[in-house]
């Protein structure tokens, strides 16, 4: 059997996964493109052919990653994977755009690093073009930032003197090229919809737990009385204290309305519903990101849009009983939660804070009848009681409901017991206990010669990873999503107000956060992979052998790398 490929469109990325037999004296992979690109997107450099009558031309993708022994290079070089191969089966292409329709071919690299040729005669077909962009089924799409991948692109645009501070300075600049870049399509598509309801006399209703974003808070204010917003005070220590007095003075004009619940409880939602001119509800934005600067930039945040009258009527009433709770949790909107909200036969909604834990009971239920993989990212669920217990418990070889051949991975930006910093990574099911330093993005120890030294530390970000995502079973018969600004725990299902929506049946929905939840993983992996052991990097590049590949299926690391590949090909 030959190389065998598939390709995930993402929102302005594709993941890519291939198969391959062993292939004698091969240095990795190459990888190429066939893409027709949208207005605006820009042309690779590794371009080898004119375009073609059906506006296609090929390029070979880059990579940032050398061999270990090969020559000194300039830090931040690229090559095309013919000189720099893929020493891996599963790649994230992020020099494709919203709109571009794309394919890919595998080809390997064979001979010593010096003398290194394509084996065309094995190279994989061209897989079927796929467009990139954020709709899916149903009126559903999603959003992402950048500020965690991006760490290499940012690193070559900041000063090397005080580059924190260029970068606090960046992020609260709207015109900032660094910003905009790091925001993504987040930003892109918020600006969107809020520009889009002030020329259209449409009336948004906000429900926000924190505020301060130069750029959104005008474009509430623009609205004026048609911008309807409950207002959090954050995450404060103190009765009395609001962490968004100043977007609460600047947004005199709109139709405010205060809930200053903390530190009792958060009032922690991050959901805004589109309503017409006559104020009929027509959709509704939610996920994990705040209004603010390093929600938008510094933290990895996911968001939802989805165009559903009927679910966006739920959250205009839960918006309405907000509003009229003021600073309190009246015991009737405790009582009101404890009902899911059904959109359709596959969104269910739930709104906290709730008695029961009724919303982790159907999630968890959900979990565990999980028949292929699990991927995840959590902030801090809490130590027991969590969505992250039920899915540790179906990888732990003593539980009575470990699952050994599914595929687990995921990231928890906080270890959920009493340590202060780590990370802590699933892969393949296995827990690892990253190094505190991992917290960063900018764990590079240097010099590592590919790669330019990294911030090491983002200015005020609080979280690296904040989206609160799960996601079971993209590739199979019933996949599932989860996400809003639920924290996956108890706290945020009996105390906080919180919205938690569970989309099933969406494969494309689920296939693009699959996607997503690898690509942030893959840089908190490859963090932890680099870190210094007896004074030297665990990894330091490319092997100059072919000793790298998947060799042995009875070889228990290769066996799950099979089972990985399984996964993502949807072979259960």
């Amino acid at each position: 059997m030959g190389i065998e490929l598939v390709v995930h469109a993402g929102v302005d990325s594709a993941f890519i996964a291939w198969s391959s037999p062993f292939v004698a004296e091969c240095r990795g992979f190459a990888l190429r493109r066939r893409i027709r690109r949208a207005p605006g997107s820009a042309t690779s450099p590794n371009t080898v052919t004119e375009t073609d009558a059906d506006g296609f031309r090929e390029e070979i993708v880059a990579s940032w990653v050398g061999f270990a022994d090969g020559p000194a290079v300039a830090e931040g070089t690229r090559r095309p994977t013919t000189e720099w191969p893929i020493q891996k089966y599963l790649w994230s292409d992020f020099a494709v755009a919203p709109g571009d329709e794309v394919a890919y071919r595998v080809i390997p690299v064979v001979g010593p690093a010096a003398a290194l040729t394509e084996a065309a005669g094995e190279a994989s077909g061209w897989s079927a073009p796929v467009a990139i962009g954020a709709e899916t089924d149903g009126g559903a799409s999603c959003f992402f930032n950048r500020g965690i991948v991006a760490s290499q692109w940012l690193a070559r645009l900041l000063p090397d003197e005080k580059p924190s501070r260029k970068l606090e300075k960046e992020i609260a600049t709207p015109e900032s090229r660094i910003r905009r870049f790091l925001a993504g399509a987040i930003r892109d598509e918020l600006v969107r919809l809020l520009t889009e309801a002030a020329g259209t006399k449409a009336h948004v209703y906000a429900a926000l737990f924190e505020l301060d974003d130069p750029e959104l808070v005008p474009l509430l204010k623009a609205l004026k009385k048609r911008a309807h917003i409950v207002l959090g005070n954050g995450s404060v220590k103190k009765k009395g204290e609001d962490e968004n007095a100043d977007a609460r003075e600047a947004l005199g004009g709109a139709d405010l309305h205060d809930r200053m619940s903390a530190p009792r409880a958060l009032a922690h939602n991050k959901f805004l519903v589109l309503c017409d001119a006559d104020k009929k509800p027509l959709a509704v934005w939610t996920g994990s990101t705040n209004w603010t600067k390093t929600g938008l930039c510094t933290q990895a945040n996911n968001a939802v849009l989805i165009r559903n009258p009927a679910l966006a009527r739920f959250y205009l009433d839960q918006w309405q009983a907000l509003a009229d709770a003021g600073d309190a949790t009246p015991n009737g909107l405790a009582t009101a939660n404890g009902t899911p909200r059904k959109a359709d036969k596959r969104t269910t909604l739930w709104f906290t804070p709730l008695r029961g834990g009724l919303d982790l009971e159907q999630a968890g239920a959900l979990i565990a009848a999980a028949q292929h993989g699990i991927l995840f990212l959590m902030f801090n669920p809490g130590p027991r009681g969590t969505l992250l217990n039920d899915i540790i418990e179906l990888a732990s070889p003593g539980s009575p409901h470990y699952k050994p051949d599914l595929y687990i991975q995921g990231v928890v930006n906080q270890n959920p017991g009493t340590d202060k910093n780590p990370v802590v990574l699933f892969n393949r099911g296995e827990r690892i206990e990253a190094n505190a330093d991992v917290v960063l993005p900018a764990a590079i120890p240097g010099p590592l010669k590919y790669w330019k030294k990294e911030l090491l530390k983002l200015p005020k970000s609080h979280a690296m990873v904040h989206s609160k995502v799960v996601v079971i079973d993209p590739y199979g018969d019933k996949p599932v999503v989860m996400t809003g600004s639920h924290n996956l725990g108890p706290r945020a299902s009996g105390v906080n107000d919180e919205n938690f929506l569970i989309v099933e049946g969406n494969g494309a929905l689920a296939s693009r956060y699959a996607g997503k939840i690898m690509e942030i993983y893959a840089q908190y992996r490859w963090r932890q992979s680099v870190q210094k052991q007896d004074g030297k990097p665990r990894w330091s590049g490319l092997a100059d052998d072919d000793k790298w590949q998947i060799a042995d299926p009875a070889n228990p690391y290769d066996k799950r790398r099979l089972r990985e590949l399984d996964f993502w090909f949807g072979r259960g």
